[in-house]
């Protein structure tokens, strides 16, 4: 497959993420190339219309993906984990989460990956629910990873995503909220940190649908070395999504010169009665900085810690399981 161009070209932003490495046209999913749990059943993906359908890389999966799996949440569960074990060095599965009406739950998704994983994970949210899930992309650096992960929110219900990319040779996270029903709500918080070569293509979309709805799109990001990342976020107000509230920020901590960030944050908005904000900042670790940390006593290392801390654990410190919170920064630090 040659160079794929991102599904935001269309606004003449002009960015192109080049997937030729993964090489895959040439691959091939096979039946029980993956472990999940929950009910084995027939592959058949949702609204292939929000993240599909423009976006080669994800119609590609969606028309190959043969395995399917569905895991119905029905009482709340303080940490539901949910292993993507692959077998193969290929592997791939869509998953179909449905957490039941007035349920409240936390899913921590973690990746087990042999070369190359694709997965497509949606989830349906019942009225009254609350979800917060854990999107923990800590594999190794020679892999690559294709995810999308979707929610369809229910009336009054709240889905908080926690996307965490830190691994990975070439790693696509795309999330997409859509509110469909009236006082909804969606929050994605996205960390990522890139290192060496790697090369991370994110996208946070939210899409208001319904009326009094509500989103919150905050990333924080730390790239060193010649590390690269596109970060593209969306807030897509729908003409019928009156008085409907969205905001969205990124920030970018740059430890090298050669490395780069390309934020693209858009708003596309169809009716009058809304309330929206979206901003990106990117800052370098400077010699005043340091300097100010070292006047208090710090080296040069504890100092770059400190500020690592100080901007990742915005993010990090949402996750409430204090085991997985630590041991998420404590990877982070270990790589530093």
């Amino acid at each position: 497959m040659s160079n794929i161009q991102t599904e935001h070209l269309k606004y003449g932003i002009g960015i192109v993420a080049d997937y030729s490495p993964i090489a895959l046209s040439a691959r091939m999913f096979e039946h029980e190339s993956i472990v999940v749990v929950g009910k084995r059943v027939e592959c058949n993906i949702l609204k292939v219309e929000y993240g599909i359908a423009s976006n080669p890389l994800f119609e590609y999966l969606a028309k190959n993906l043969v395995d399917a799996f569905e895991i119905v949440i029905e009482e709340k569960t303080d940490l539901f984990e949910l292993n993507l074990q692959s077998l193969k060095e290929t592997a791939g599965a869509y998953v179909h989460i449905i957490v039941k009406a007035g349920i409240q739950a936390t899913i921590h998704e973690k990746l087990f990956t042999k070369e190359f994983s694709g997965f497509i994970i949606d989830i349906t949210l019942e009225e009254q629910t609350n979800l917060t899930y854990i999107a923990d992309q800590r594999t190794e650096k020679n892999t690559y990873i294709l995810a999308l992960r979707r929610a369809f929110v229910g009336k009054s219900a709240k889905m908080k995503w926690i996307d965490v990319a830190i691994g990975g040779s070439i790693a696509n996270s795309s999330i997409y909220t859509i509110l469909e029903q009236p006082r909804a709500v969606g929050e994605t918080y996205g960390l990522f940190y890139g290192r060496g070569m790697q090369f991370h293509d994110i996208t946070h979309t939210t899409i208001h649908v319904a009326e009094h709805t509500e989103s919150n799109l905050k990333t924080h990001g730390v790239l060193e070395d010649t590390a690269k990342t596109i970060y593209r976020s969306l807030i897509d107000i729908r003409e019928k999504a009156f008085n409907a509230v969205g905001h969205q920020k990124e920030e970018t901590l740059l430890l090298s010169s050669k490395a780069q960030i390309s934020s693209v944050p858009d708003l596309e908005i169809a009716n009058n009665e809304v309330s929206c904000s979206h901003g990106v900042s990117t800052t370098n670790v400077d010699e005043e900085s340091l300097f100010y940390f070292q006047s208090r006593g710090m080296d040069t290392e504890t100092a770059k810690q400190a500020m690592l801390h100080g901007h990742l654990g915005a993010i990090v410190d949402m996750i409430e399981d204090k085991v997985l919170r630590t041991d998420i920064m404590n990877d982070i630090i270990r790589e530093t």
